[in-house]
């Protein structure tokens, strides 16, 4: 099996046993406690933070069209439509995206089931595109780098590129022990469903690339870098950014 497809077998069992908590790992929430407005109102306060940084850049993107990559259940998409005439959200867990159509009736959104790239857009489709809390889960630097091109083909000329991503994991944290013994006892036999509801064992990775490394691949993959912002998606013990982007 490859990385990216043992990547999307994880994700879609996590998007059956516990799918708000995969997205937002507040531990209080664990073994589906999250409330779903609960959940989904804490997509404003992530969109608003987006455009009031925008503002302050003198950018406003064009409002036709746009991408949330890793989308997971739609957590953000009402937000983003009081901002775009139509949203998309790809992920690569079905149950995700079943679940963030049936949250999300009604709106004018589509949602798409992206098995390992992006090929399923065409070029120059998005005048936005959206990715927090997700690349930081591929199963390796090359694949993150890789979406990050696939991000400047559908993107318009002039198109808006945001996207979050650990800049650095304290060397304590990069072990991740409850992964590690999650994929052993899996590989020996244990169910998925025993491992995470029994034990509280899960198989999300962390990776991250430094703020000076992606800042050099941005420019030279094309894109104008406008800003880069600290930010708190990882909690206070790795080093986070928000990376700003015209293509």
């Amino acid at each position: 099996m490859s990385q990216i497809e043992k990547h999307k077998k994880n994700w879609e069992k996590l998007g059956e046993l516990d799918p708000l908590w995969a997205i937002l790992s507040d531990s209080s929430k664990r073994f589906n406690n999250w409330n779903l407005e609960e959940f989904l109102k804490t997509g404003e306060k992530e969109v608003e933070n987006i455009f009031s940084e925008l503002r302050s850049l003198d950018i406003t993107p064009a409002k036709a069209e746009m991408l949330d990559f890793g989308c997971g259940v739609g957590r953000l998409t009402r937000h983003f439509l009081k901002y775009f005439f139509k949203y998309n959200g790809a992920d690569i867990s079905r149950p995700m995206i079943e679940r963030a159509r049936e949250i999300n009736s009604g709106l004018p959104a589509e949602f798409f089931i992206n098995e390992a790239d992006l090929k399923i857009f065409s070029d120059n489709k998005f005048d936005f595109i959206y990715s927090g809390i997700v690349l930081q889960h591929l199963p390796n630097r090359e694949l993150i780098k890789e979406c990050i091109i696939e991000f400047k083909r559908i993107l318009k000329n002039d198109g808006i590129l945001v996207f979050q991503l650990p800049s650095k994991i304290p060397w304590t944290f990069r072990f991740q022990p409850v992964r590690r013994l999650y994929n052993f006892l899996k590989l020996i036999g244990f169910s998925e469903n025993f491992l995470y509801q029994k034990i509280g064992l899960y198989p999300i990775k962390m990776s991250f690339i430094s703020e000076v490394d992606m800042k050099e691949f941005l420019r030279d993959s094309g894109f104008e870098v406008l800003a880069i912002k600290e930010d708190t998606y990882c909690g206070p013990h790795v080093q986070s950014r928000t990376y700003y982007c015209k293509n």
